[in-house]
């Protein structure tokens, strides 16, 4: 554990020379930010609590997966990848420096950027509904749900992070694999067919964009929904997920792609 603690701290220390590492923390902002300076709908609100829950449902619905997956994935080959490319991995396990340890304290940091990622995201959007004048009524709650949605894209990304290890710096493939595992989930957290799926062994509930769906879903306020919008939470509600299960398959996941992540990349070459 100890030298797992070192590992992480020399990650951090390396971000210095990644401009890409905080830039694309700073991209969360993009899409509330967009939505409130060009659609209508967005720059009025009758209520702090109507402007908390639509600028977040934002961050939810479209930031977290189209913008974190696809970075999580892309900074995952960048860190992953960095020694071989520097000819440095050779001089770190003459140290000696444990691969799988290594690997894991990336991915602890990826998980630390995830984070980072929506809890901007979530201030952006508090500054947004400070700056129209209104009370952030229900801020802090869907803030910390965006933090667990953030985990959530983390274990989700997971999958695809396996691939880019396995197919060992082919980047562009890596790219191609990532953009459209992005697009399946964003298509199936949307989708009738997978949003009301029971909670078990189901593409439903193993993909990281129905399952984000199913659980983020029940914190909004829907209490001035439209009728079509009233009609699919009747639809769908006896299919949410409750925190404790939908972590559950989060530590299940995580734990399954962290080991084989770390054994794939122990038994490259140097």
């Amino acid at each position: 554990m100890r030298a797992l603690l070192k590992l992480l701290r020399c990650e951090f220390a390396k971000l210095k020379r990644k401009p890409l590492f905080f830039a694309s923390v700073a991209i969360s902002a993009l899409i509330p930010l967009g939505c409130t300076l060009f659609l209508p709908e967005m720059q009025e609100f009758s209520s702090g609590a109507e402007a908390v829950d639509r600028l977040m449902s934002t961050l939810f619905q479209l930031s977290a997966y189209l913008l974190l997956m696809p970075a999580l994935v892309v900074l995952a080959s960048n860190l992953l990848f960095e020694e071989q490319d520097n000819d440095t991995l050779k001089n770190l396990m003459a140290v000696p420096v444990n691969k799988p340890a290594l690997a894991l304290a990336k991915m602890e940091l990826l998980f630390l950027f995830s984070i980072a990622f929506m809890a901007m995201g979530g201030f952006v959007n508090l500054a947004l509904v400070l700056g129209k004048g209104l009370e952030p009524v229900g801020f802090w709650q869907l803030f910390f749900v965006g933090i667990g949605q953030g985990i959530m894209m983390w274990a989700g990304a997971l999958p695809c992070v396996f691939l880019v290890v396995l197919l060992n710096r082919s980047y562009i493939i890596s790219v191609i694999i990532t953009f459209f595992y992005t697009a399946v989930n964003y298509i199936f957290g949307t989708n009738d067919l997978f949003i009301t799926q029971p909670f078990g062994f189901n593409p439903g509930t193993l993909l990281p964009g129905p399952l984000a769906f199913r659980w983020f879903y029940q914190y909004l306020d829907t209490s001035s929904s439209s009728a079509q919008m009233v009609e699919l939470l009747e639809r769908i509600s006896p299919y949410f997920v409750t925190t404790p299960q939908a972590f559950l398959v989060v530590i299940l996941e995580s734990v399954v792609f962290l080991a084989l992540i770390a054994l794939v990349y122990k038994r490259q070459g140097c």
